[in-house]
């Protein structure tokens, strides 16, 4: 029988509510569950304090553990987690359990890592993710010291002997050696090798949005494969400029904006979508940019989400027609709205944290054009 525990607290270090942070549109603890059920494993318990997380654990078919708050501080040990879910749960598992631990912040596990672990520990074997390694590690003592090869020579990579990473991602391990020796390697440690570009682990706010650009590339939980909309809203500083200005010594304001865009405004319009942009701003540049790009602008609105829902109300249309580009913190309200939202990769903190999708580009590189890309991408 093989059970995978994913422990999710609520609380973090690095990034306020780490396990629910957002790569691609999807948060870290519905990817963790969504990966995990694409899997071989018999049973998945989602082992959490914290009532979001338990939520949107609620909407998948795994088992919910209540997450002691001793188990739930910074202090707290995984394998004292493994300890509180085997006491509440061993009670009606089989004896021949292989156990696991699927931690969230690796975005791109892959369904088949999580298969070939429990494998190998359904043979004895203690199974890690992991990746290869090539270089030469320093450690500081009193001084800095060679820890894979010697000071006074410099081997050739291929005459090293081979060295593995752990991603952090999976662990596996037989249940009974694993009560008796109080660690996951209990037994006979043997690696899975996973692919280097997307074993990164999510610590900091700088691995979130590496993370999201990855996704572009090689997210196998595709998040554009919804039904199409009948407008993209748009902010325009921000996401169709890069949100600088220059002014000239008549006080005259200039701002940058990407030819791709403009292209991709007839690319969304084969595929039957509109596009509008949606501004606070007051400048003429924003009516002079929408008439050469051939789209209506709604400007110097000081309520977006009232402006665009007196719009769709008089087109007989809602929010679940829409998708919305925003940067800064006056689209929450529409990000929230719309049926889908995107921000550039650049965008202010409290928009990466909502925005469904984060995009690659950063303002004014193209975000109109990298949807288009991806909508044609899923759409042939």
């Amino acid at each position: 029988m093989r059970i995978l525990i994913i422990p999710a607290r609520g609380g973090s270090k690095g990034i306020l509510k780490k396990n629910l942070q957002k790569v691609n549109g999807i948060s870290l603890i519905e990817r963790a569950i969504k990966t995990s059920l694409k899997s071989s494993v018999d049973k998945i318990i989602v082992s959490t304090n914290d009532l979001e997380i338990k939520n949107i654990a609620k909407k998948y078919d795994v088992a919910l553990h209540d997450r002691s708050e001793e188990n739930s501080s910074d202090e707290a040990t995984t394998e004292a987690v493994i300890f509180e879910v085997i006491k509440d749960f061993e009670k009606n598992w089989k004896s021949d359990v292989t156990l696991g631990i699927y931690q969230v912040t690796s975005a791109f596990v892959q369904a088949n890592t999580i298969n070939d672990c429990f494998e190998l520990s359904e043979k004895g074997f203690s199974a890690f993710s992991a990746i290869s390694f090539h270089g030469f590690l320093w450690e500081k003592k009193d001084s800095w010291t060679p820890l894979n090869h010697p000071l006074n020579f410099r081997p050739r990579r291929q005459e090293l002997n081979q060295k593995v990473k752990e991603t952090g991602a999976i662990y596996t391990f037989p249940l009974q050696d694993f009560k008796i020796k109080g660690f996951r390697f209990c037994t006979e440690a043997k690696p899975v090798l996973v692919n280097s570009t997307t074993s990164l682990e999510i610590d900091d706010s700088d691995d979130l949005k590496l993370s999201n650009i990855i996704s572009l590339y090689f997210d196998e939980l595709n998040t554009l494969d919804y039904s199409l909309p009948k407008i993209i809203f748009t902010d325009f500083d921000g996401c169709l400029t890069n949100d600088k200005v220059k002014v000239n010594m008549f006080g005259r304001e200039t701002v940058v904006v990407n030819r791709k865009d403009g292209l991709a405004i007839s690319r969304l319009r084969k595929l039957g979508i509109e596009v509008i942009i949606a501004t606070t701003e007051t400048n003429e540049v924003v009516e002079i940019r929408a008439k050469k790009m051939k789209v209506e602008s709604l400007r110097g609105l000081e309520n977006k989400v009232d402006a665009i829902s007196n719009y769709l109300e008089s087109i007989n249309l809602n929010w679940s027609d829409i998708w919305y580009i925003g940067n800064d913190v006056n689209d929450l309200g529409a990000i929230k709205n719309a049926a889908v939202s995107f921000c550039p990769s650049d965008a202010a903190p409290e928009i990466l944290g909502v925005a469904k999708v984060v995009l690659s580009k950063r303002g004014g590189e193209g975000v109109l054009a990298e949807i288009a890309s991806r909508l044609e991408s899923v759409n042939k």
